[in-house]
């Protein structure tokens, strides 16, 4: 009978099994009611594929159900273009969840997490990020930066489309 095997320790379990490292990103305030934001977000096709043009390209995405998509996709990281993979659930109007399959980020999940306040909608951002390559201090900066960016992107093109939303227009007759 063979002894079980022993569990690796320190260096060797870096560099066999990634880190899985949670990171949670508060607070993000868009100016308008919960139903634009979702809007924006599932159906936009003027405004929302623009915001990120500079770091995203060959975007594809295929629906496996009502509320679940698979998107395929390059981003530019670190001044390379990575392969991208992952599976978003949404739930309107609460949340949507992302799946990492594929690229430097596989097996992470995130949850956006929309919340009502009054005419404004609050995002939190919580996830269980997965990479052999970073430490967790970097992991952290790097999904709070990465998810900031998309934030910063959005915003412009958010308003615009915000200001043509029918429920923000019927608001102002």
């Amino acid at each position: 009978m063979k002894a079980p095997a022993k569990h690796p320790t320190g260096s060797q379990r870096t560099a066999q099994s990634p880190r899985l490292t949670y990171v949670e990103d508060r607070g993000a305030v868009y100016d308008a009611p919960l139903e634009v934001v979702w809007d924006f977000m599932e159906k936009d096709e003027t405004f929302h594929p623009k915001a990120h043009t500079a770091a995203v390209r060959n975007f594809e995405e295929k629906a496996l159900s009502e509320i679940t998509t698979i998107l395929s996709y390059e981003r530019r990281i670190g001044g390379r273009w990575e392969k991208m993979v992952c599976r978003m659930t949404a739930v309107r109007p609460a949340v949507r969840i992302q799946e990492d399959l594929d690229g430097p980020w596989a097996g992470s999940r995130t949850v956006f997490l929309y919340t009502p306040l009054g005419e404004r909608t609050v995002v939190d951002v919580f996830g269980y990020v997965q990479s052999s390559e970073l430490t967790p201090a970097e992991i952290k900066r790097d999904r709070k930066k990465t998810w900031a960016n998309a934030y910063s992107e959005d915003l412009p093109y958010f308003r615009r489309f915000a200001k043509q939303h029918p429920s923000v227009q019927a608001k102002r007759r």
